[in-house]
């Protein structure tokens, strides 16, 4: 137990501080757990290689496909253009891209590709308000009327006319000026506000959106991971796929989006939360330009189409392997050999050989030769000239999150090894103090710990180091395994109070627009709603999507042993349920 607790410690000391590199502390066990002889390096190495790996890995290559041909750029002005030429609409049109891009993509890759679009949103507004009122300011002051009186005095050279304004007119300028210079200071806090909740939107956005799949962020993965290994070890189906995710998943995720999305609103828009902030005049020039915008991409090129159909066919071919009302495709073949990464990885190699120019045979006479090719210049088996792939291996090596995928293989290791050291075990008893509690209770406590702790490092780092305890803990007070799991790998999605939280916060913050008390601000409320919103739908949607209702009888030794917890929905008066 010892050993296993000062590994687990010194690579959770690591990862919080980092000390080291987060992938060099990934890498620790192996070397440590067969030096303190509690795995051999053959079996902690298969852990870095499991098939949640892959599939995360997949999904990676293909995201890197759709940044690279920029079709993510092309969805994203398309929804900017649809949207009202009003604050709130275009909020949301600036929100919603970022939030469905960020279920296939990395989030940072989703935040980092919609600030420069926020950006040349934001200088279009600054554009069209503020110059027009520094203009009306010269305007009233240095206008020239006829409401003067003409005054004769005498020189050395003799009469001279001057025209003097009136006292009464020089009081009406002094008070147009005021209310000017007022006018202007209002439109501009105005601004720094829109500047703000645009900002803040593109964040939340990111971080909401990665809930809804299985590869939408780390954390889930490394919750599918941790979960096929815990119910293998009992010869149990661990039941989640990436199609039965989104039972879950997609509606959690759309709920936490549109109530940040609402109190965004409530929050900097206060009374005109159902007006505009500025004319209608000038959200029109905003929506031409942004039309300009999406115009100026031109039609979808032939990389694009490519990407685009692969990428549906991916999304297909994950949700109809096992839709779980009927068969899938995944049934022809041998239970078990088929998993989630099998296409997952299929369509990226095949990535690798799909041209990112239509080949010659195929191209109209009055088409032009290719001149910039989408993957960079390197050997190839072949020539150049004759053919460019949509992605190539220099672009995914440089491109590809590796420390993250170094991460969840370690956090794979680490829980194998407080399994096999006896650590599991110890911490399990020493969390029985929590058995009088309902599980709804449990669960609440967690992920709001979690949401806590993921503010301060990364959410990988904080799913891998909590989620063998949940699961401990869950075999010990007899609750479904997946009912305590699922609510703290969640919630470590949950990351809106500090910069350091998450990459989409540093992004954004690193924008000038925000500062860390407007993060912390607003992002206090979001982190308590988001915390109520996920124990709610992991009580209600996740009890029926996965049966957590029950406890299996191989997890207790094959005994008929059942918890009556009567008080787990109080939330939703359904006193008949049992687990």
């Amino acid at each position: 137990v010892s050993k296993g607790a000062y590994v687990v410690i010194l690579m959770g000391t690591f990862w919080v501080l980092e000390v080291i590199p987060i992938a060099v502390t990934s890498l620790i066990p192996i070397f440590l757990f067969p030096l303190l002889g509690i795995m051999s390096a053959r079996e902690v190495c298969f852990n870095y290689a499991e098939d949640t790996v892959m599939l995360f890995l997949g999904s990676l290559i293909v995201a890197t496909a759709v940044e690279k041909c920029n079709l993510h750029r092309r969805i994203a002005l398309r929804a900017l253009t649809l949207v009202g030429p009003e604050p709130r609409w275009l909020l949301f049109g600036i929100m919603f891209p970022c939030w469905f891009l960020s279920m296939w993509m990395s989030n940072t890759a989703t935040a980092a590709m919609m600030l420069p679009i926020l950006n040349s949103i934001l200088k279009q507004i600054r554009d069209v308000t503020l110059p027009d009122i520094e203009e009306g300011h010269h305007s009233d002051v240095d206008g020239n009327n006829d409401d003067s009186e003409m005054e004769i005095t005498t020189t050395p050279n003799g009469l001279s006319m001057e025209r003097l304004p009136l006292k009464g007119k020089v009081q009406s300028q002094t008070e147009n000026t005021e209310y000017t210079l007022k006018n202007r200071a209002d439109k501009e806090r105005d601004f720094h506000q829109l500047t703000k909740i645009f900002a803040l939107g593109i964040s939340y956005a990111a971080n909401a959106g990665g809930v809804a799949t299985l590869t939408g962020t780390p954390p889930n993965i490394i919750l599918k991971g941790h979960i096929d290994k815990l119910y293998r070890r009992y010869d149990l189906d661990p039941g989640i796929t990436f199609a039965n995710w989104l039972i879950f998943g997609l509606p959690t995720s759309f709920i936490v989006f549109m109530m940040t999305w609402l109190w965004l609103q409530l929050w900097y828009l206060r009374k005109r939360f159902l007006c505009c902030i500025m004319d209608k005049r000038s959200w029109g020039a905003v929506k031409k330009h942004l039309r300009m915008e999406y115009d100026n991409l031109g039609n979808m090129s032939f990389a694009e189409v490519v990407v685009a159909v692969c990428f549906i066919l991916l999304a297909v071919l994950w949700i109809t392997r096992d839709p779980q009302f009927i068969n899938g495709w995944g049934v022809l073949f041998p239970e078990g050999f088929v998993k989630d990464s099998t296409p997952a990885i299929f369509i990226s190699a095949i990535m690798f050989v799909l041209p990112a120019y239509p080949p010659r045979c195929c191209r109209a006479k009055n088409d032009k030769e290719p001149q910039l090719p989408v993957a960079t210049e390197e050997k190839t088996v072949f020539p150049p000239e004759r053919f460019t792939p949509l992605l190539t291996w220099k672009i995914v090596n440089e491109e590809i999150a590796w420390d993250v995928v170094l991460l969840m293989g370690g956090g794979f290791a680490m829980s194998d090894g407080c399994t096999k050291s006896g650590l599991s075990d110890w911490i399990g008893t020493k969390l029985e103090v929590l058995g009088p509690l309902s599980p709804w209770v449990i669960s609440f406590i967690l992920a709001f710990v979690v949401s806590a702790v993921t503010n301060i490092t990364s959410n990988s780092a904080t799913a891998t180091i909590f989620l063998p305890i949940a699961a401990d803990l869950a075999l010990r007070l007899q609750i479904n395994p997946m009912y305590l799991m699922i609510p703290v790998a969640v919630s470590a999605s949950f990351a809106y109070l500090l910069p350091v939280g998450t990459p989409p916060n540093a992004i954004v913050f690193s924008s000038g627009y925000l500062q860390t008390k407007d993060m912390l601000k607003i992002g206090i409320v979001v982190n308590v709603l988001a915390v109520l919103i996920l124990v709610f739908m992991s009580c209600t949607l996740a009890v029926a999507a996965y049966g957590l209702n029950s406890f299996p009888l191989a997890f207790q030794g094959h005994t008929n042993t059942t918890l009556n917890i009567t008080a787990i929905l109080p939330i939703i008066s359904l006193s008949n349920l049992s687990i």
